[in-house]
């Protein structure tokens, strides 16, 4: 599994997505261009992890997908800065 499958997975992780549950990614907010967001997006679902539903820029995982969400480190939460007077 190469790093942007991982990204993909771990924002299902992150949003503590179940198997047949939706996800719905604006690739602007995931952390990946459009064309590499495709291509990995793409070789999960040909590998079946991931299934493309029918609302635009929805996904769920599989079974299969879940399980290996499970095992990708988890995202690092963003840090706002502190606005402190």
């Amino acid at each position: 599994m190469n790093a942007d499958e991982c990204i993909i997975l771990a924002l299902f992780r992150q949003y503590k997505i179940g198997p047949d549950e939706m996800l719905f990614f604006n690739t602007g907010t995931c952390k990946l261009a459009a064309a590499p967001f495709r291509n990995a997006m793409q070789s999960l679902m040909n590998r079946g992890m991931v299934i493309k539903e029918r609302p635009k820029e929805a996904y769920s995982l599989t079974r299969q997908g879940y399980d290996l969400s499970l095992n990708v480190p988890e995202p690092i939460p963003t840090r706002r800065k502190s606005h402190i007077a």
